[in-house]
């Protein structure tokens, strides 16, 4: 049934699409031809939300490069690019920074895009920053204000100067403000009930619109003939959500798709041999995890605030073994929570490295730290005395997996499950949900940390570390915060390298930072994995590194007729 259900769905989204444009679908080849193509995207992950107060899914921030302007992207190399901004200068005290702005630009309903929009869309972000929008509002930190000396350029006026300037602005994204002033009553919170995805089309800034949302089906992406900067080769992209890879894959072998935007890792050596499709393989930036509930005030099993547990709980970890079961071997053992995508940047402390994996070396930690072996073989955590006392209880702890995950994350629960009762530690594993619900278990009850134990997550670091750095911040519980870490030491640390002007000195401080969170071990990092994709060989122009950074990802790829 989903073979001919899948070709029919491709056939009604080329007529809507296309209307009369004269293209047609071949199950040979790219939907249509030249600008009556269809470039039709499969992917495993979803978008939960078209507004960025709300959205947590990585596939939300790529659709927002897609339909709001930026003053800033990233371009190939992973270095900053103009994308809204033409040019930009920065003053000889680091306070001042001038943006250039490409004139002429629209709204894709034919409203004047100008700096009064930003300066509009900025000042709602700092008047509600304690409440609605503080989850935007951190990557303004340190600004002071912007204003709009003319329609085609904004300055931005900071309290010190801030290093990271460029790639903090470079996730942020600009709402149409006669749009969205519609939505600021009640303190700002009608924001955060606004979703554009029930206004169709999305008024946009970017080289597209969206037409058609489905959160778990299919999503169309159709040019915005207002946008400033290079427009799509294509009529429309469909970008389609698969639950399961195995049809995904399929439907890109019989020319129902002609690109994958993330191949499952175990997939990716069987797909090399497919004539008519090519697989790309690069050094990714997905850093896996186990995180472990760090509030040092949670009431239970505080034996898991002791980083000497933690150090024998990464000694437990066969990291190769994820490798190769999990990850098809496409993924290196990893310990910095950053990935390999900062080095090249400096931002990557090459002494943060992982331990090697030892079962006796962690037996022997457990068993001088006074944890022994019931007649269960599950270690026994003795009576604690305190303000926080427990009694003995069995070393036994819940682990969340949520289900969205784009590797398989049952699959890495068994090993890991399997290595820690080598040490006598029981693992029990709770399905997660969506990333909402899996955020909604890992923080509960209501962002206090106090119930969950530990999860299995990921994050896709970016380039810059001040936002990454600041998750595990006491200021980002609530928010990015997944760990509950509190550490007054940290966060002093962190907002330090934020005001840092000598990247010699940032840079000495974030990897002292990096090395401080390998030893507390908030989270312990598990692997960094490959970039995967796979298109079909009637298609070129793809940036795999480029996926949430650069509006060239969609606009970009073309047939290769």
């Amino acid at each position: 049934m989903l073979r001919p259900r899948t070709m029919l769905m491709a056939l009604a989204l080329l007529a809507a699409v296309c209307g009369g444009c004269g293209g047609s679908s071949s199950s040979s080849g790219a939907s249509g031809s030249g600008k009556n193509t269809i470039l039709r995207i499969g992917t495993t992950y979803y978008i939960d939300s078209l507004n960025p107060l709300l959205a947590y899914e990585p596939q939300a921030s790529n659709a927002f490069a897609m339909i709001y302007p930026q003053l800033v992207q990233y371009g190939p190399g992973l270095k900053i690019a103009p994308d809204w901004a033409t040019s930009w200068e920065e003053s000889k005290d680091g306070l001042t920074w001038t943006f250039h702005l490409k004139p002429g630009g629209k709204w894709s309903d034919g409203v004047p895009l100008t700096a009064e929009d930003a300066v509009w869309w900025v000042n709602t972000i700092f008047k509600y920053q304690n409440g609605a929008t503080s989850y935007l509002a951190g990557e303004l930190a340190g600004l002071k204000k912007i204003t709009a000396p003319d329609p085609n350029t904004l300055v931005l006026t900071y309290r010190k100067p801030v290093p990271s300037a460029l790639a903090n602005l470079e996730q942020f994204y600009f709402m149409p403000k006669h749009v969205w002033s519609k939505y600021t009553g009640n303190d700002g919170k009608d924001m955060k009930s606004f979703d554009p995805e029930q206004h169709l089309p999305v008024v946009s800034g970017g080289p597209y619109t969206i037409t058609q949302f489905q959160e778990k089906g299919t999503t169309v992406f159709k040019p915005n003939p207002y946008f400033y900067g290079p427009k799509s080769h294509v009529a429309a992209v469909a970008l389609t959500y698969y639950t399961n890879a195995t049809s995904m894959i399929a439907d890109l072998e019989q020319n129902q798709l002609d690109f994958i935007d993330a191949t499952p890792y175990t997939a990716a050596n069987s797909m090399k041999g497919k004539s008519n499709i090519t697989v790309s393989i690069a050094p990714g930036s997905e850093v896996t995890n186990l995180g472990i509930n760090s509030n040092p005030v949670k009431p239970k099993n505080r034996e898991l605030l002791d980083p000497r547990v933690k150090e024998a709980l990464e000694y437990a970890i066969p990291r190769q073994e994820l490798v190769d079961v999990v990850y098809g071997g496409h993924a290196q053992p990893w310990a910095n929570i950053m990935s390999a995508w900062s080095g090249p940047s400096g931002w990557l402390n090459p002494d943060v490295k992982p331990l090697p994996y030892d079962i006796a070396k962690a037996n022997q930690i457990l068993d001088q730290l006074g944890y022994t072996r019931g007649s269960n073989g599950i270690r026994v955590a003795p009576a604690t005395t305190g303000q926080y006392a427990q009694p003995a209880h069995p070393m036994s702890y819940s682990v969340i997996v949520p289900n969205d995950l784009d590797f398989n994350g049952d699959r890495q629960f068994s090993v890991l499950a399997a290595a820690y009762a080598k040490v006598g530690v029981q693992l029990h594993e709770i399905s997660g949900g969506d990333v909402s619900q899996a955020y909604d278990l890992i923080t509960a009850p209501n962002y206090t940390y106090k119930n969950a134990d530990m999860f299995t997550w990921y994050w896709h670091p970016y380039i810059d570390p001040n936002y990454n750095l600041s998750v595990v911040t006491r200021a980002q519980w609530g928010n990015s915060s997944d760990t509950g870490f509190d550490d007054p030491t940290y966060d002093a640390m962190w907002r330090k390298q934020a005001g840092l002007v000598s990247f010699k000195q940032r840079q000495q401080l974030v990897w002292q930072m990096e090395a401080y969170l390998a030893q507390k071990r908030p989270y312990i990092q598990l692997v960094d994995t490959d970039v995967i994709t796979a298109h079909s060989n009637s298609w070129t122009g793809f940036d795999p590194q480029l996926w949430g950074y650069c509006k060239c990802f969609y606009t970009s790829p073309h047939p290769t007729g």
